[in-house]
């Protein structure tokens, strides 16, 4: 019997905890301070492009700043050390891809504060941008976001590309809110 789909491999196609990658994207001054006390150039926009197993995926960082040796506020933590801080403004994101084929994310993310997280976005040949949803860290689900949380996320789509962005939460009034990416593993072909 055949439904008409295949079954794509699952194979580990990037493993990032950005502690190889340079810092940058910081207020000038900012990057002689102690991790928490960073403040992100809101006028940062870079590339970056890295190699996973002779495959290059680029990296585009709007309003984010990499901080390498920089650890999750609250010990003991449920992420590694290095991440990307991307602010609260509408429009900072961190973008990756394109990749062939992604099955699924694993995501480990943190923020200053108790309940918050990040949205995910989704671009299917070059296309509009689809959310494909919020993933945020709360007491309320039994976690607390600077501890750091962990979100796995079926994407099933070939040729796309992923972008992370900020999403409206918070405590007491909810807004947009800064959140870090500490670790990404993509599966996929």
């Amino acid at each position: 019997m055949s439904f008409g789909a295949s079954v794509m491999s699952q194979n580990l196609i990037l493993s990032e905890d950005f502690q190889s990658f340079k810092e940058q994207g910081l207020r000038a001054g900012s990057d002689t301070l102690a991790c928490g006390k960073k403040k992100v150039d809101s006028k940062a926009n870079f590339k970056v492009s890295k190699v996973y197993g002779g495959v290059k995926v680029n990296y585009e960082f709007l309003k984010s700043a990499v901080q390498p040796q920089c650890a999750a506020k609250k010990s003991p933590a449920q992420v590694t050390s290095g991440l990307v801080e991307i602010t609260k403004k509408e429009d900072a994101s961190m973008v990756i891809g394109t990749f062939d084929y992604v099955s699924k994310i694993e995501v480990g993310a943190s923020a200053t504060g108790d309940v918050r997280g990040f949205a995910l976005y989704k671009s299917v040949d070059g296309g509009a941008w689809v959310k494909v949803g919020e993933y945020i860290g709360s007491k309320a689900e039994g976690a607390d976001a600077q501890y750091g949380f962990n979100s796995t996320i079926n994407i099933n789509e070939k040729n796309v590309k992923l972008k992370f962005g900020p999403t409206v939460c918070g405590k007491d009034e909810p807004a947009l809110q800064t959140f870090r990416i500490h670790d990404i593993k993509v599966y996929g072909k």
